[in-house]
């Protein structure tokens, strides 16, 4: 009897944690979409807000397994604030910000080696403001300016 006890016991418990939402984590990382080498191509990170369950952070994988980029999204699951890029060896390839999807703001590009490559500004999604370049030795090479995504007549050379 003590048995049949314990046996039933350990069965409304796992009734009670059991989870009606097919198997899916409400919260937590979760593999989108996979290589068919096993290695997830495609990675969320989701929580719960306001009772809806929320994709709030992206992964995007080499078929290596190695990272790609990463950044956080919006509610609308759009790119949403800084996101990162990686050559395949890991050093990072860009960094620039999102508004719900839009290229907004400072947006950097390094050479394989780190140095730096470009900065600009990015305005409503079109580039804006005056644009830098570099070699790949790190030299200021030139400096270019956009009005309205459109390129202007200022062009630096060095």
């Amino acid at each position: 009897m003590k048995r049949v006890s314990f046996i039933l016991m350990i069965a409304v418990l796992f009734a009670a944690c059991g989870n009606s939402n097919s198997g899916k984590n409400l919260e937590g990382k979760e593999v989108i979409a996979s290589y068919a080498n096993g290695f997830p191509h495609l990675e969320r990170d989701f929580k719960m807000v306001d009772g809806k369950r929320l994709a709030v952070y992206e992964r995007e994988f080499y078929e290596d397994g190695n990272l790609l980029k990463e950044g956080p999204l919006s509610s609308e699951e759009q790119r949403d604030g800084n996101w990162k890029s990686y050559y395949r060896d890991g050093v990072l390839w860009s960094e620039g910000d999102f508004n719900n999807g839009v290229r907004e703001g400072k947006t950097i590009t390094y050479f394989a080696n780190g140095n730096k490559y470009y900065e600009g500004q990015f305005l409503n999604g079109t580039k804006s403001g005056a644009w830098k370049f570099w070699n790949e030795k790190g030299e200021f090479v030139n400096e270019i300016h956009f009005d309205k995504g459109k390129r202007a007549e200022i062009t630096i050379d060095k």
